[in-house]
């Protein structure tokens, strides 16, 4: 696969993943701010939230599902998009380049860990830890981390150093 198609497929699920969070946030903020929402029928959910267009399954799980299905979504989203970054960097390498994945791996490892405190510093969607956190999520969730191993250091016209541990 050539890199500005796998480029291409990134943004595109980007885009798609990002609407289908959005979607359900919406979805949620409804829920939350209407009394007696979790306690209507899935029909009724439905035809309440009809301008929001959600899996019909979505209408029949409580907000502790809701949640769930949120950490799910993102940590399932975050994978993919790992796993994405490291077929980008092997397609694009040069020849005879050492590998960038332990740099990749240590990227998501050092924007996750902020990301998480801050999260869990005030976990209220309306706090400005929460933003933060948002913003490094997205971050991860985007072709950026590989695009920066990839490119940064030809741009400089210099490799990436030698990562100084490697797995047994």
């Amino acid at each position: 696969m050539k890199p500005i198609a796998l480029l291409i497929l990134m943004l595109a699920f980007g885009y798609v993943q990002e609407n289908a969070k959005v979607r359900l946030n919406s979805y949620r903020a409804v829920a939350d701010h209407s009394v007696g929402f979790y306690a209507l029928s899935s029909e009724d959910r439905n035809s309440f939230t009809r301008t929001i267009d959600v899996p019909n399954f979505i209408h029949k799980l409580s907000r502790p599902s809701l949640v769930k299905l949120k950490w799910v979504l993102s940590a399932s989203i975050l994978l993919i998009f790992f796993l994405l970054d490291a077929l980008f960097l092997k397609v694009s390498a040069l020849p005879g380049a050492p590998s960038s994945a332990p740099w990749l791996v240590l990227i998501y490892i050092g924007v996750s860990i902020p990301m998480f405190s801050f999260l869990f510093l005030s976990p209220g969607p309306n706090s400005s830890s929460y933003a933060v956190s948002r913003e490094l999520l997205g971050f991860l969730q985007s072709p950026l981390p590989s695009l920066l191993l990839a490119y940064f250091p030809r741009l400089l016209k210099a490799d990436l150093p030698p990562f100084p541990f490697h797995l047994k």
